[in-house]
C-alpha cells in the first residue's frame, strides 16, 4: 500500500510576496514537510505503544539522562549501523 502526504506546498514554494518584486520569497516546504515527517512519527509511535510496542527513541542530550539512554541505544544498534 502506498500512501500519499500532500504539504500543500504551492507552486514554486516561496510564499511571501514583496511589493516591487515580481517573484516570492520564503520558502515553505522545509517548514511543512518536517512537520508532515514529525507528526507521521508522533502518529507512528502512539500506535505502537497502543498495541504494546516499546519503540527506540533517541532522547534529546539536552534533557536530563539524554546521553546515558542514547548511549543504551547506540550499544543496543551499533552492530546493525555501522556508523554509528
Amino acid at each position: 500500500m502506498d500512501l500519499v502526504l500532500d504539504s500543500k506546498v504551492p507552486i514554486g514554494d516561496a510564499v511571501v510576496q514583496i511589493e516591487g518584486l515580481q517573484q516570492r520569497v520564503a520558502a515553505i516546504s522545509t517548514f511543512a514537510n518536517a512537520y508532515l515527517l514529525n507528526a507521521l512519527v508522533a502518529e507512528s509511535v502512539d500506535l505502537l505503544v497502543r498495541e504494546g510496542v516499546r519503540p527506540p527513541i533517541w532522547t534529546s542530550g539536552n534533557a536530563p539522562g539524554g546521553d546515558e539512554a542514547n548511549a543504551r541505544l547506540t550499544g543496543r544498534f551499533k552492530h546493525r549501523i555501522k556508523m554509528l
